[in-house]
């Protein structure tokens, strides 16, 4: 046998390969297959060669759901770096995906990058807002962080959603919350004055009634409304029950008022199916456009005549 014919004979065992056996769309349905096998390299292989022939033709939901299943074999082998590529490309595919979301936000708060990592919860339980772990993950970063009043309410969503382990986290948070400082000893050991005896030597003395002049109106603040929040949160109540004790600065303009249009973009939230603690965190801290002075002032106080303007 001539050369040319041998060449011939080799080159067609190598191109009689069925058109459909190296496409994008069997490669990923051969390394579903070989995870389902549990041979996650022989999977990982087939993944890679899927997106090596992926084109515009196979749609990207194809793409999406390749790099997500290629980023869980990653994590498996411990490659954090190659699973965030993965996801973040899976995402960049499909921005409905919450469960790529909290998988990111996991990995995120694994390495450290906790404002990341509950940037990535946010946008998991906006997408499903029965999402259970989303909440339960999202508390511990707040925790980290050392943010318990949030870290609370997200267990208590995450608990009402099913994660049993929340449950008790959300319990022994309220519990620190709303545990009483004890009482301090009096110098040199001795003990401190029981209450009661204290007001019965005030009954003691003669009660002298002195005219006290006019308290000047109080100019309602920003920092007051935030600062009585804070102390009612940490007492354990609930955001909502916080947020709708506090006196409204327009009606009632005393310490501890908070702005009309904070109370009003909190309620709309909560209308809009948003979390209390979402809605909370969004318009009520210092950086809020609600409670900001006017800019023409220096000073903190709450306009709301100026406000309302905007």
């Amino acid at each position: 046998m001539s050369a040319r014919p041998t060449f011939i004979l080799i080159l067609a065992l190598f191109t009689c390969v069925p058109a459909g056996a190296e496409s994008f769309k069997s490669w990923a349905a051969r390394g579903a297959r070989e995870e389902r096998e549990k041979d996650p390299k022989a999977a990982f292989s087939s993944y890679s060669n899927a997106l090596s022939l992926w084109d515009e033709d196979d749609g990207n939901a194809g793409k999406a759901k390749v790099l997500c299943a290629r980023a869980g074999l990653r994590e498996k082998e411990g490659d954090a770096a190659g699973a965030l590529s993965d996801l973040s490309d899976c995402l960049a595919l499909d921005k409905k995906n919450s469960r790529a979301f909290h998988r990111r936000g996991v990995l995120l708060l694994k390495g450290g990058k906790t404002t990341a990592a509950i940037g990535d919860f946010y946008k998991a339980v906006a997408l499903d807002i029965g999402f259970g772990q989303a909440y339960a993950d999202r508390a511990r970063a707040y925790e980290s962080q050392g943010e318990q009043g949030f870290a609370r309410e997200d267990y208590k969503n995450a608990c009402a959603y099913g994660v049993k382990p929340a449950c008790a986290k959300a319990k022994s948070l309220a519990a620190k919350a709303g545990s009483k400082p004890k009482q301090q000893k009096a110098p040199d050991g001795e003990a401190a004055a029981e209450p009661e005896a204290e007001e019965e030597e005030l009954a003691e003395k003669p009660v002298v009634k002195k005219k006290t002049p006019a308290a000047p109106s109080y100019r309602p603040k920003y920092k007051d409304c935030l600062e009585s929040l804070d102390v009612c949160v940490e007492r354990g109540d609930s955001f909502g029950a916080c947020v709708n004790r506090a006196p409204d600065c327009d009606e009632k303009p005393v310490k501890g008022c908070c702005p009309a249009a904070c109370l009003k973009a909190y309620q709309k939230s909560i209308n809009n199916d948003g979390s209390e603690a979402d809605a909370y965190r969004e318009h009520f801290t210092a950086a809020s456009a609600c409670g900001a002075p006017p800019k023409e002032s220096n000073d903190d106080v709450y306009r709301p005549e100026i406000l309302d303007k905007r």
